[in-house]
Parts: structure tokens; C-alpha cells; sequence
């Protein structure tokens, strides 16, 4: 690159365990820009308080260009409003660079429970109140608020079981240990009949999953969790530094083979520019924050 960036190995931060969505999505683009900037772009994994130990990490980082953030719609929005103290200010501390995907949460039931309908499974826990539990990535992650925005609305009484990531959550589910889990890497598992997915968190029908009726649909109302990932540097990084990893990641994110492997996920591909993307911060910020405050939302 004319500029001399990137002159060494970069350290790609995910901040969330191995195995989950949000490593695999790092994975897939880190190895797009390594081949196209020839230098080795590393995955460090830094998982704790839903992404905000990994992100106070590259927040600190020297700010050229050689540490990144995957940030997400829970380290710059729900965490924000869940984590008074953070230890860090994902809007000043960091700068945002390129939205890479969005995508729903699912509720889904393994295949193996009695109950495979919506009205089934409502029944069910309204039967069994403080029996049915639901598992989560962790306190505050998405899956965690949807099942208690779900506890509210739909007023059953079901109990929230912690999980160290997206991916220990998933097989809890299988192996039924939990009755439910709200999340999003299905794919695999729901076409193996594994698990049946009752609703979609979206406002309209996700694309990926156009049989599966919005939780709006299913009769609970103003039932909306979205989530994203998206890449940042630390605040300082020089303009044209940000400019030429936006550019370079939006290549990545377009290339046949890229696009076809997060599409595998259900995931929709974003990219764009620094602008549009700061812009969607602040809308996503407001919109977690009356979520959450909106429906009493906790941690506990």
C-alpha cells in the first residue's frame, strides 16, 4: 500500500470466546485482508463482560492502524445503558471504520421437547413457572435481552442460564440442558432438523428464513432485537489510515467466496463508509437505550 500501511502483522481483536459467531466472522474477514495486504492479520480473542474487556484492550492500543476492534451492536449499544462504569468510552476511545453484517435472533427449541409450536411452547412455560430456562452468551448479550424482553412480553415466567459464549449457549440447547435459547447460528442445525426455530426478532420476515413469522406475528408486540458486528481502531488513527481499511475491508466483504460464507451464517453483509457507519452508531445508541430503559431490562 503506497502509504507503508500495514508495515507488520495486525492484531484483529474479537471479544467474545473462539467458537461463536462473532469469531467466525472475524475469521473470515482477517483472512481476507491478510491475502490482500500480505501481511499476517491476527485473531486475538479477548472475551469478558460481553465484549467490554476486549474492547477497553484496543481502545488503549497505539492508534496506526495495527489493532482493530470487531466491535458489536452490544459493546457500542446495549452495553453502554447495561454497564454504567465500562472503563472505557466506545465513542470517544474508538473510531469506527466499517459495518461488516446485521442480523436477527431466533427463538428456537430443540427438536427433541414436547412443545415444537409457539403456542405450545407459550402454554408450556405459563404452566411451569421458574421451570423453563432460557440460555444466554452471557449477562447483557443479546440472546440474554431477547429472552427477557420475551419473559415480559409474552409474561411467562422463565429464567435466564449464562453461558461463556454464543457457542457453549447453542449446544446447552441441543443437548437440553435449556428449553430455549435466542440466537442467530442455526443454519446448520436447524436444516439437520436439530432444533425448530418458532420466531425471528426482526420487524419484518428475515430473508435467509422467509417461513419463520416475526415474534411481532406470533402475537407479542414491539418485540424488535437486531444485532451487528463492525470494525473499529483506536481514536487517533490517523484519516487516510482509516480510509484504506475501510476500502479494504469493503473489497473483502464482496468477494464471491467472503460473501457466500457469512451468508451460511444468515447473515446480511453491510459495508460502507466511516460516516454512514458513525451514523448508525448513534441511531443504534438510542435505540438500545429506550429498549432497555422502555422494558426495565437488567442484568440479572
Amino acid at each position: 500500500m503506497s502509504d507503508g500501511f500495514p508495515d507488520r502483522p495486525v492484531r484483529y481483536v474479537v471479544p467474545f470466546r473462539p467458537g461463536g459467531p462473532p469469531d467466525a466472522i472475524g475469521r473470515i474477514v482477517a483472512q481476507g485482508l491478510s491475502s490482500l495486504w500480505n501481511q499476517p492479520v491476527t485473531i486475538d480473542n479477548r472475551p469478558g463482560v460481553n465484549g467490554n474487556t476486549g474492547s477497553e484492550f484496543a481502545a488503549s492500543a497505539p492508534p496506526d492502524g495495527h489493532t482493530l476492534l470487531q466491535g458489536t451492536s452490544a459493546t457500542h449499544g446495549s452495553n453502554v445503558v447495561l454497564f454504567p462504569l465500562m472503563g472505557f468510552d466506545p465513542f470517544n476511545d474508538l473510531t469506527p471504520v466499517v459495518p461488516l453484517i446485521e442480523g436477527p435472533v431466533f427463538l428456537a427449541v430443540s427438536a427433541q421437547q414436547p412443545y415444537q409450536t409457539f403456542e405450545d411452547l407459550v402454554a408450556y412455560a405459563r404452566a411451569k413457572p421458574g421451570e423453563v430456562r432460557f440460555a444466554t452468551a452471557g449477562p447483557g448479550s443479546p440472546q440474554h435481552l431477547a429472552g427477557e424482553l420475551f419473559r415480559i412480553r409474552a409474561g411467562v415466567d422463565i429464567v435466564p442460564v449464562h453461558y461463556a459464549g454464543a457457542a457453549q449457549a447453542l449446544r446447552a440447547l441441543l443437548q437440553n440442558d435449556v428449553e430455549i435459547y435466542f440466537g442467530s447460528d442455526f443454519s446448520a442445525h436447524a436444516s439437520a432438523s436439530k432444533v425448530h426455530l418458532l420466531g425471528v426478532s426482526t420487524r419484518w420476515r428475515w430473508p435467509s428464513a422467509p417461513t419463520i413469522p416475526t415474534m411481532v406475528e406470533r402475537g407479542i408486540a414491539d418485540f424488535e432485537i437486531h444485532g451487528w458486528f463492525g470494525l473499529f481502531a483506536p481514536a487517533g488513527t490517523p484519516a487516510t489510515t482509516i480510509e484504506r481499511i475501510n476500502q479494504d475491508v469493503n473489497r473483502v466483504l464482496v468477494q464471491e467466496d467472503v460473501a457466500r460464507r457469512i451468508r451460511e451464517f444468515g447473515y446480511r453483509i453491510l459495508g460502507g463508509s466511516p460516516t454512514e457507519f458513525a451514523a448508525r452508531l448513534g441511531r443504534d445508541r438510542n435505540y438500545w437505550s429506550d429498549l432497555v430503559r422502555r422494558n426495565g431490562l437488567t442484568l440479572v
